[in-house]
C-alpha cells in the first residue's frame, strides 16, 4: 500500500500539492482508522546458497512460504488483534499530547483488500484523519544463520476532510528492514530474535510480545512525526 501512497504524493507533487513534506495541518481532534488484521504473517529466508544457486532460491521460497502459512496459522489462532493494539497505542500517545481523538470502529472492509478506504468520501467532523496499515509483518532469516530476527514495517497518513491531499505519510520500520539513526527506523533489540523457527514458533506468547513491543515504539514514532506536520491548534 505504502506505494501506492508514494507514487500519489508524487502525481500531488508534480501539481504543487502537498503531501509527505507539504503544507502543515494544525489539527486539535483526530480521526484515527486502525490497521487492518494481517492476512498474512510473513517468513522469508536468505541463505548463501540462495545467492549461489537457483535451485536452492527455489527450496528456500518454498521453505518460506509453509513457515508463513504455519506462523500466520498460529497467531490468527490466538486473534492478537495488533491493529487495534497499535491503534490504541497511537491514540494514547495522541491524547497525552493534547489532542483529541476518536478511533474509527465498525468499518466495513473488504476481506480480499482491507487496507483500501475510501478516505476521500469519508464523512467525518475531526480536524483531520490518519489513517494507519500493516506493510509487512513477519520474521527474516538472514545468510549465515538460523535465527530468526522481527520485520514490522507500517504505513501511516493523514488527510483532512476531502482528502484532496495528504498532509503527512510515511512507512516507517522496524527490525529487520531498518537502519540505525533513521527517524523513519527502528532497530531491534536482540532479545527480539528468536535463535531458530522452532523456538519461535514455540512460543507465541513471546512472538506476540515482540510485535506489541514493536507497535507501541512505532506509535510513539508516529505521534512524534505527526506532531511535525500536524501541530496542535490552540483552544479557541
Amino acid at each position: 500500500m505504502h506505494r501506492i501512497v508514494l507514487a500519489f504524493t508524487l502525481l500531488l507533487a508534480a501539481f504543487g500539492a502537498s503531501a509527505a513534506d507539504g503544507d502543515k495541518l494544525p489539527a486539535r481532534s483526530v480521526l484515527l482508522i486502525p490497521a487492518a488484521e494481517p492476512l498474512e504473517y510473513t517468513v522469508t529466508l536468505r541463505t548463501a546458497a540462495t545467492m549461489l544457486f537457483p535451485i536452492a532460491s527455489l527450496g528456500a521460497v518454498a521453505d518460506g512460504r509453509q513457515k508463513s502459512k504455519d506462523l500466520t496459522g498460529l497467531m490468527k489462532a490466538r486473534s492478537p488483534a495488533h491493529g487495534l493494539f497499535f491503534a490504541e497505542r497511537v491514540a494514547h500517545r495522541l491524547q497525552a499530547a493534547g489532542y483529541q481523538v476518536r478511533v474509527l470502529d465498525g468499518l466495513v472492509r473488504n476481506p480480499q483488500d482491507p487496507e483500501n478506504i475510501d478516505v476521500e468520501n469519508l464523512a467525518f467532523e475531526e480536524d483531520v484523519g490518519l489513517h494507519l496499515q500493516f506493510d509487512a509483518i513477519g520474521f527474516h532469516s538472514g545468510m549465515s544463520t538460523l535465527s530468526y530476527a522481527p520485520k514490522l514495517n507500517v504505513d501511516v497518513y493523514s488527510f483532512p476532510r476531502g482528502a484532496a491531499w495528504y498532509s503527512y505519510s510515511t512507512t516507517l520500520f522496524f527490525g529487520v528492514d531498518a537502519r540505525p539513526n533513521e527517524d523513519w527506523a527502528i532497530v531491534a533489540p536482540a532479545n527480539a530474535t528468536f535463535p531458530t523457527f522452532e523456538a519461535l514458533i514455540g512460543d507465541p506468547a513471546a512472538v506476540d510480545a515482540v510485535y506489541r513491543d514493536a507497535l507501541d515504539q512505532l506509535a510513539e514514532r508516529v505521534v512524534t512525526q505527526f506532531q511535525v506536520q500536524s501541530p496542535l491548534k490552540t483552544a479557541p
